[in-house]
């Protein structure tokens, strides 16, 4: 039988991710680069992004879509509502950061301070992030 529009034509949901989104979108073509993205390791001197030293010095709350509870270590731990995780800075541009927790991986990039920009690598989507008294 004909699926999506003929033979060998996936449908509209699967070439968007579908059934090849599985497992946290590891199998998610669209968000490769993001989760694969170089990264320059934990522990790594952050002196070489300036958004990761005025985040580690945030004085106020750090909000994740509006959610208080967001905080950046200086030694690359982060603490979020949700858990515990992991940070840094990519190979590529010091001013990109990663972002992993709850088995997720994020890309954190500066778009206008006080707010920054996530991408879910898994999906795509997109949160604002929001530096309060920073």
């Amino acid at each position: 039988p004909a699926r999506g529009g003929g033979w060998g034509t996936p449908p509209r949901r699967s070439a968007s991710g579908g059934i090849h989104a599985w497992h946290w979108g590891v199998g998610l073509a669209a968000g490769r680069w993001c989760r694969e993205a170089p990264r320059a390791g934990l522990g790594d001197p952050l002196g070489a992004s300036a958004l990761a030293r005025r985040l580690v010095a945030a004085a106020g709350p750090i909000r994740w879509a509006g959610i208080k509870g967001l905080r950046f270590g200086p030694a690359g731990a982060v603490e979020t509502p949700w858990g515990a995780g992991k940070w840094g800075t990519l190979q590529a541009d010091p001013n990109i950061l990663f972002l992993d927790f709850m088995g997720q991986q994020h890309l954190v990039n500066e778009t206008r301070w006080p707010e920054l920009l996530s991408i879910r690598c898994g999906d795509l989507e997109k949160v604002v992030i929001k530096v309060e008294g920073g």
